[in-house]
């Protein structure tokens, strides 16, 4: 056999190897944020108990507006003025 063949196989050897260290080390950093590290649950903000009467009007006009321009698909969690 000659040397470029043996460059050859030196070269597909290396590549394979590197690859192997690459996917193992990958799952072994999915396994560990699995097992160790737990997805954050988001707080809830408080709600308060009950809008005046007067803003109940336009906390419903604003939550419509909301869902029609999303399409039903975004939710308001709070309503601030700024």
């Amino acid at each position: 056999m000659g040397l470029p063949a043996q460059v050859f196989i030196l070269g597909l050897l290396t590549v394979f190897f590197v690859l192997m260290v690459v996917v193992a080390s990958g799952k072994a950093i999915i396994w560990f944020a699995n097992t160790f590290l737990h997805e954050i649950q988001p707080k809830i903000p408080d709600q308060p108990d009950d809008p005046p009467p007067e803003h109940k009007k336009k906390i419903a006009a604003i939550t419509a507006t909301v869902q029609h321009i999303t399409g039903g698909q975004a939710r308001g969690i709070s309503i601030e003025k700024r």
